[in-house]
C-alpha cells in the first residue's frame, strides 16, 4: 500500500518511478525448461542481472511495484543465466542439476 507521502514523492516500493524505469529493461529470451524451449518476457536489472518476468499482464503502478521487488532482490528464484545469445536457463535449477 502506498502512503500519501509516497504518492506525492512519486515513489513505488521504496524507489522513485524514474529510477525503476532507468534500472529495468524488458526483453524477450528463449527460456529452456523441462517442458522445452519457449519465448518468454525477461527483465534485465542494472545491466547485469537477468530475470524471468511472469507478470506480463500487470500495468501501471502494480507493474512498477513488482519491478521494485526485482530491484530489492526478492525474486532471486526467477534469476536466469544466458549461456548462448538468446538462450537462458534458471540459475537455481542449473546448480541443482550438477
Amino acid at each position: 500500500m502506498r502512503s500519501p507521502i509516497d504518492v506525492l514523492a512519486g515513489r513505488v516500493g521504496g524507489f522513485q518511478k524514474m529510477e525503476i524505469a532507468r534500472r529495468t529493461v524488458p526483453c524477450y529470451k528463449h527460456d529452456i525448461e523441462k517442458e522445452g524451449e519457449r519465448l518468454s518476457v525477461c527483465l534485465l536489472v542494472d545491466s547485469g542481472k537477468l530475470y524471468r518476468f511472469p507478470f506480463e499482464t500487470l500495468k501501471g503502478i502494480r507493474g512498477l511495484e513488482v519491478k521494485a521487488r526485482f530491484l530489492r532482490g526478492e525474486m532471486e528464484h526467477l534469476r536466469l543465466r544466458e549461456f548462448q545469445p538468446g538462450l537462458c536457463r534458471y540459475v537455481e535449477r542449473a546448480d541443482q542439476a550438477v
